[in-house]
């Protein structure tokens, strides 16, 4: 685990990690074994533990995944995808990284990594594009056949 600070625990490495592994809050969510062994299973101490559990930003998150375990059918699938997509971000975040990657391969994955994560103007611009719209339209109904 990295150091805490009063913010958490932190990479300086990579400021894009959330300080505990991504799948953590989601295991716990789904209740895949007992927290003492899924601390274990990631190297987190008692008060590494005792840290995060207490952490307000790691309490947004597990409550999160435990409303939508409540609410959405079907949850168990997405959150299960999600741990998939949060950890292929170690992987996409080396490829960017890497010496050896096409511009145009780090271009495409980092434009990807701020659509997914909803930073990108062009999708509110085309869900606003029917609320903006001048289309005015008047039907008279005369009544008859």
């Amino acid at each position: 685990m990295n150091a805490v600070t009063p913010y958490g625990y932190v990479s300086p490495a990579d400021p894009a990690e959330l300080g505990w592994p991504p799948i953590f809050p989601i295991e716990i969510a789904l209740r895949v074994a007992p927290i003492k062994e899924i601390c274990d299973a990631h190297n987190i101490t008692k008060g590494e533990w005792d840290h995060l559990r207490l952490d307000p930003g790691f309490q947004n998150v597990l409550a999160g995944y435990l409303k939508m375990l409540r609410e959405e059918g079907g949850a168990g699938f997405k959150l299960k995808a999600r741990i998939q997509a949060e950890e292929l971000l170690k992987t996409s975040w080396e490829i960017i990284h890497g010496p050896d990657t096409p511009p145009a391969v780090k271009a495409d994955l980092i434009k990807h990594t701020v659509r997914f994560a909803g930073l990108d103007a062009s999708i509110d611009q085309k869900n606003n594009a029917g609320l903006s719209s001048n289309n005015f339209q008047i039907n008279i109904n005369l009544g008859g056949d």
